[in-house]
């Protein structure tokens, strides 16, 4: 019963360890073989969509779920980086797999990567929920690294949509564990969004303290100069709002002293050089003002920054705004304001508006009618964003929930059920042992009972060489003291009466007295023999087993040979017994089984190793050693092993058996 619980336990372990798939654990060659192909021609920038479209119709095919999913993941990534039609089809089908598969490292990543194109396409809602989903499931795996980047790249959606309270949560939730993580490149880029989130929530001190505190954390990541050459621009920004132009212009310079920074980060360059150009207009000096202002812009219309267009054209108008140039400075904003609608830059269309509305009076009001229209409409979306963004993090928290209070349902069901064995369990064993116990008892009970019926034997036996002894001495004592006397009284009347009448000389006479002094000396020679208190006690054993012998009428087929130097007196009695026993199982197997006409049994002593030697051999039919024995057989080796002894078997078919037991003395 007990290891078909433990078998059952191990089938049990054994399925549940089991992939969910159960289907072939290989792709066929020629499949692999074309999705290797194809995937190569993709690398190679041969016809990319088409390349791709057939890598994924050949994955398609693949039958095991696991095997599909790691194709898919180098799907998914060659699609989003390539901005392929095929992308939201690709990735659908890996979050699908994935989660049928439970994997959800790589279901994490494949919201990652879904929320990365949402991003490109300005799908913000549609982004937050993907990279959301992407925190959640990095969270679950302990994963803080990427668990921390997601709370980066919603705080990243967040500060787009204004929502800078729910941006400066996430990001301080970054910084912890980039702390704990030690990620100073996470680290240092959490603290700049942290200023830039204060300096739009115009705490410009804090903004500033966040900044510092970014300088100090790039100490160890990649490139410091051109995260020190950012940060110094954003420095410069939080002066520019404290109207502190001079620090401002300081800090801008310090960004554009870093070695090559046109060439390894143009956006960065073309951004400073405006910022410092516009500085230097707003402490009213416009020497080489127009011309740094043009190159910023002409750099940005080259790598086709067009958010950085319209602030350079916005620019640009302040500063013909500036020096008279009406015309100029319209020209600029209407530009401006053209560049900010075609992608929907709506800070910088606002910004157009109101400059529109100060550089033409008389035409003020449609401006400035559509610079309000433009802001209330910006700030119901906004407070619609942020109402989505919140929805989606109590969701989010909702479904958290839910699944930790299923993990609890499930521990406590598992610590139910284990409890519930254990006691099982427990019970179980219980009762074996008890049982055991049981069969312990009963066993001990035995040997106590095979002992008192061994003593019994002894004390019948006793009994019966007390009464052949009391019956010698009767007879000792009759013999000597009526028979013997009588001899004596009529011989010695014999002797008188042949004094008496002078017999003399008759040989016939003196032959027949002395026969007579011969029978006296006869019987008592045989009185004292009979009347001798001595008996060998060390012989009593021996005649329990002439008993058993004779009980079992085999005198005249056994031939038992008692070694006289065996003091069974000296022997302890559970031994005895324990022999006894033995050669009554044998004696008995002999006779049900061995159909043999003559059995030799003989007891000897092995003085120098200190044992008795116990050989029970007879003629019979024999039986074969290989066969599993039978009860008597286990009966002896029992009781063979209760005494601590050893025993030997040898035993052919044909042949006969020779059992050879040997006993210690103690």
């Amino acid at each position: 019963m007990k290891q078909s619980i433990v078998y059952l336990v191990v089938l049990i372990f054994i399925y549940g360890c089991q992939s969910p798939s159960s289907k072939s654990s290989d792709v066929d060659p020629q499949l692999r073989d074309s999705i290797l192909t194809y995937l190569s021609k993709f690398d190679n920038n041969s016809n990319k969509e088409a390349s791709l479209n057939k890598t994924f119709q050949f994955v398609q095919q693949i039958k095991n779920d696991s095997l599909q999913i790691k194709y898919l993941v180098a799907l998914d990534f060659r699609a989003l980086n390539s901005n392929s039609k095929l992308f939201y089809e690709i990735n659908n089908l890996a979050r699908e797999k994935a989660i049928k598969y439970k994997d959800t490292t790589r279901l994490a990543k494949f919201y990652w990567n879904l929320g990365d194109s949402y991003l490109n396409e300005n799908k913000t809602d549609f982004a937050y929920y993907a990279f959301n989903q992407a925190g959640f499931l990095y969270n679950q795996k302990n994963d803080l690294e990427n668990y921390a980047q997601m709370l980066y790249n919603l705080a990243l959606i967040q500060g787009q949509a204004k929502d800078f309270t729910g941006t400066e949560v996430n990001l301080i939730k970054v910084v912890e564990v980039s702390k704990q993580i030690k990620s100073f490149k996470l680290l240092y880029r959490a603290y700049s969004l942290l200023g830039v989130t204060n300096y739009n929530l115009r705490n410009f001190d804090v903004a500033l303290n966040y900044h510092n505190n970014a300088l100090q954390a790039f100490g160890k990541v990649e490139d410091q100069d051109l995260y020190r050459a950012a940060t110094f621009n954003n420095i410069g920004n939080v002066y520019e709002k404290q109207k502190n132009f001079e620090l401002a212009i300081k800090n801008y310079r310090k960004t554009l002293a870093t070695k090559n920074l046109y060439e390894r980060d143009p956006y960065l360059y073309a951004m400073a050089l405006d910022n410092l150009a516009f500085n230097r207009l707003e402490t009213g000096e416009t020497q080489n003002v127009l011309p740094d202002m043009q190159r910023a812009l002409d750099i940005r219309q080259n790598i086709k920054h067009l958010a950085g267009i319209s602030i350079s054209q916005i620019h640009i108008a302040e500063y013909y705004q500036f020096i008279g140039n009406t015309t100029k400075a319209v020209e600029f904003a209407f530009s401006a304001n053209s560049t900010a609608q075609s992608n929907n830059n709506n800070r910088d269309l606002l910004a157009s508006w109101q400059l529109l509305a100060d550089l033409q009076p008389n035409t003020s009001y449609s401006f400035t009618t559509s610079y309000i229209d433009l802001s209330d409409s910006l700030q119901v979306e906004e407070r619609k964003v942020r109402n989505k963004f919140e929805r989606i993090r109590f969701e989010t928290e909702e479904v958290q929930q839910r699944a930790e209070m299923l993990e609890e349902e499930r521990t406590i069901i598992f610590l139910i059920t284990s409890l519930i064995i254990i006691l099982g369990s427990s019970v179980f064993i219980f009762y074996v042992q008890r049982s055991k116990n049981r069969a312990l008892e009963l066993e001990r009970d035995q040997k106590v009972a095979d002992e008192k019926i061994y003593e019994l034997l002894l004390l019948q036996s006793a009994r019966k060489d007390e009464g052949k002894r009391e019956e010698r001495d009767r007879i000792a004592r009759e013999l000597h003291d009526n028979i013997l006397t009588e001899l004596y009284a009529n011989r010695m009347n014999l002797m008188f009466y042949k004094y008496k009448t002078g017999m003399k000389g008759d040989a016939k006479f003196g032959q027949l007295t002395d026969n007579l002094m011969d029978v006296e000396r006869q019987i008592r020679s045989l009185s004292h023999e009979l009347s001798n208190t001595y008996f060998d006690e060390h012989k009593e054993f021996g005649d329990l087993i002439q008993d058993l012998i004779q009980k079992q009428q085999l005198e005249r087929s056994h031939q038992l040979t008692i070694d006289d130097s065996v003091n069974w007196s000296l022997i302890a009695s559970v031994v005895k017994m324990h022999t006894y026993r033995i050669l009554q199982e044998a004696t008995m197997n002999i006779q049900k089984h061995a159909e043999a006409s003559f059995v030799f049994i003989k007891f000897s002593l092995n003085e120098s190793a200190k044992e008795i030697e116990l050989i029970i051999k007879d003629d019979g039919k024999g039986f074969n050693n290989q066969k599993k024995p039978g009860i008597g057989l286990k009966n002896i080796k029992s009781r063979v092993d209760e005494v601590h002894g050893k025993i030997s078997i040898d035993s052919k078919l044909g042949t006969g058996t020779k059992i050879s037991i040997f006993i210690p003395l103690k």
